[in-house]
């Protein structure tokens, strides 16, 4: 008995030597398992230049010297002044403008103006790419509505407590997290979450108290989350087990979205 213990703990050992020392491109092939529309939209956005002018993930736009107002930001509900759904945010990436606002004299008299004018992307971006940036642009602008009323406040506390800083824009993956199982932090869209995430309750254990019983109490699983350098927070002092099934209701209907 004591041998096959001894065994099995040797092969344990060997397993998390193996992976330790993995090499990583076997985390790039998980990183890429996990792509999504939204998550490649903005690596597309960031190769662009789209933020050199928008600011990081169009959060804070660059000051126009010409026209005296800063280049729209992608989010703080700035976007409904500019575009007017998803076709004219596709418009504006193609031509530089969307057609309302090309045959607006008032629009016409802004851009004269402006020393930053917005290019056109159109001969320069793949169809596809297109496709990826508009939806990174809808999800960071959050210019689609969520019918759902609880789903709708999942995502109010989503952006209030700022859980897109790790696990991404509209949960589409995570930032690096150094020292963690496959070297990220989980989004909420791909193969990762029904992995971690086995049903309601599951949900609440990670929100409310920053983990689940099933991985504390399994000593692999407790190795690799004690040796990540980036923590799930506990957030029972701040959210309500409601707050956190609407949190719930929110991925779930990202997930089917």
């Amino acid at each position: 008995m004591h041998r096959a213990l001894a065994w099995v703990g040797t092969i344990v050992l060997i397993g998390i030597a193996a992976w330790l020392g993995a090499p990583a491109a076997m985390r790039a092939y998980w990183w890429r398992q996990e792509s999504n529309p939204i998550r490649r939209g903005a690596e597309i956005a960031a190769r662009s230049g789209c933020f050199s002018c928008h600011g990081p993930e169009g959060a804070r736009g660059l000051p126009d010297p010409g026209s005296g107002q800063a280049v729209p930001q992608w989010d703080g509900g700035v976007p409904m002044m500019y575009v007017d759904g998803e076709e004219e945010v596709r418009e504006y990436i193609l031509d530089g403008v969307s057609r309302r606002r090309a045959r607006s004299q008032s629009a016409a008299a802004e851009r004269r103006k402006a020393a930053i004018t917005m290019p056109a992307y159109r001969g320069v971006l793949r169809p596809e790419e297109v496709d990826a940036l508009v939806a990174f642009y809808m999800a960071i602008s959050q210019l689609a509505p969520v019918p759902d009323a609880e789903a709708a406040k999942g995502r109010d506390l989503v952006r209030r407590f700022r859980c897109e800083a790790c696990h991404g824009v509209a949960g589409s993956g995570g930032v690096l997290n150094p020292g963690s199982y496959k070297g990220y932090v989980p989004g909420w869209l791909g193969t990762d979450y029904p992995e971690l995430v086995r049903g309601e309750q599951e949900l609440r254990e990670w929100i409310l108290e920053g983990g689940t019983a099933r991985f504390t109490n399994d000593r692999l699983a407790r190795f690799f989350i004690d040796r990540q350098r980036l923590q799930m927070p506990a957030y029972r002092a701040a959210l309500t087990p409601d707050d956190a099934g609407a949190v719930g209701a929110y991925i779930r209907f990202l997930r089917k979205e």
